[in-house]
């Protein structure tokens, strides 16, 4: 028997978690937001919102011209958070094998587990019911059936929300047939682009493909979209109890208007490789490979690049210096830039790393010990970076938590905050 997958989406996750917890929202177009002024961005619409032309990340400014109905709710992340513990708590029931996608998405693995519930549909009914008695009737999920990873995420948007979708070996080549490439998560513009230049623009053009050409055009990522257009995906899930140690550690910040200019967008680099060198210090790591992008518009172009130090380290001000150094190698500097960020990568165990024979480094260690401390104890805004202060403050996020509900990783992120890594 092949594997039997889940994807369960959270459909309006943040809106529909305020909706269920005050009924007088319940129906009516609301916006989560940091806070609700001009300044902040929406990072949640509930459906009766998404009806208009909104999307995820629109300005406040912007997201009341469309829909001037809209109402703004602060997000309240603790609230988030326990409700995700909740729902993991409920999937936990019916199979040890759950991997976390993202903040509102799981892979479940119910291969074994479905005999034992009258097959795969009927399994996924008694979760969707144990939600709505556990959860509350405005917290819904979609869920995809398939028989892996990325066809059972694909079948589960197409049934948003609040639906089932199972696609069976049957199925399949019809589906092969129509979907378009775009439907694929990790295709996005511009290896469509690439993808329509060779021909091809539904999955079963891209299987026919000769995997030489795709491995020739896309590297090891090749592989990956040949097995997609056959309608394959060997990914296993892996349990958020499982997790393997981070690849690389990183934040990213999308710019409210107010900070687009090139020196302000400084100022929160300087912050976010504060932020990088704390969490790699908390999750034991230091690192050699520093890589420093921006972004000049809402969806783009940009600059971005690497370079590796000559030894790890964990200095939130020896990786922003190297972040200052790819900088320099812009062609000219941006007027505007829109998003910025920075990850640190190749990471080596502290433990493991060689020790510094200068004084200096020692004494930098120390102080970092001790600086970690004070924001262990009295929150992270008890001692900052000095820059920090030159420019007004970007308001906490609500969307950027990838999963310590379980009592595992610490992993939250801030207001603006496209993406946290590691």
């Amino acid at each position: 028997m092949g594997r039997i997958i889940f994807h369960l989406d959270m459909d309006a996750y943040f809106a529909s978690i305020e909706q269920q917890a005050d009924p007088k929202l319940r129906g009516k177009p609301i916006g989560v937001t940091g806070r609700p002024t001009e300044r902040s961005i929406v990072v949640a619409f509930s459906r009766e919102a998404k009806r208009f032309d909104v999307w995820t990340g629109m300005p406040v400014w912007e997201a009341r011209r469309v829909c001037r109905s809209l109402i703004f709710v602060p997000g309240r992340p603790e609230r988030y958070v326990e409700t995700t513990k909740t729902f993991l708590g409920i999937l936990k029931r019916y199979t040890p094998k759950i991997e976390v996608f993202s903040t509102d998405e799981v892979f479940m693995d119910v291969t074994r587990e479905v005999d034992r519930y009258d097959g795969p549909l009927a399994l996924a009914r008694r979760i969707k019911t144990r939600f709505r008695e556990e959860l509350g009737p405005c917290i819904t999920a979609t869920i995809g059936i398939a028989s892996n990873k990325t066809f059972a995420k694909l079948i589960a948007k197409r049934n948003k929300p609040d639906g089932i979708g199972h696609l069976t070996e049957e199925d399949l080549p019809e589906l092969l047939r129509t979907a378009s490439i775009t439907e694929i998560c990790g295709i996005g513009p511009r290896i469509e682009r690439r993808l329509s230049r060779l021909g091809v623009r539904t999955l079963a053009e891209l299987g026919a493909l000769p995997v030489a050409l795709l491995r020739r055009e896309f590297g090891v990522y090749g592989l990956f979209l040949k097995s997609v257009g056959l309608g394959t995906d060997p990914s296993p899930i892996v349990a958020y109890s499982e997790v393997p140690p981070p690849k690389s550690v990183g934040h990213s910040r999308s710019l409210p208007p107010h900070l687009r200019t090139y020196p302000l967008a400084l100022y929160v680099l300087r912050d976010l490789c504060d932020k990088v060198g704390r969490r790699m210090r908390k999750l034991g790591y230091v690192g050699r490979t520093v890589y420093c992008g921006l972004r000049f518009g809402l969806k783009g172009p940009g600059f971005g690049k690497q370079t590796t130090l000559d030894v790890p380290t964990d200095d939130d001000e020896r990786i922003y210096r190297a972040c200052l150094d790819i900088l320099a190698q812009m062609p000219e500097r941006p007027e505007v830039v829109n998003k910025v960020g920075v990850s640190v990568s190749q990471l080596i165990p502290y433990r493991e790393a060689p020790i510094s024979l200068f004084e200096t480094d020692h004494r930098k260690e120390a102080l970092h010990r001790a600086v970690d401390h004070i924001r262990d104890q009295f929150g992270e805004t008890s001692i900052r970076v000095g820059t920090s202060l030159l420019y007004q403050a970007i308001p906490r996020h609500v969307s950027g938590f990838v999963l310590d509900q379980m009592g595992h990783r610490d992993v939250y992120g801030d207001q603006y905050s496209d993406s946290d890594s590691g």
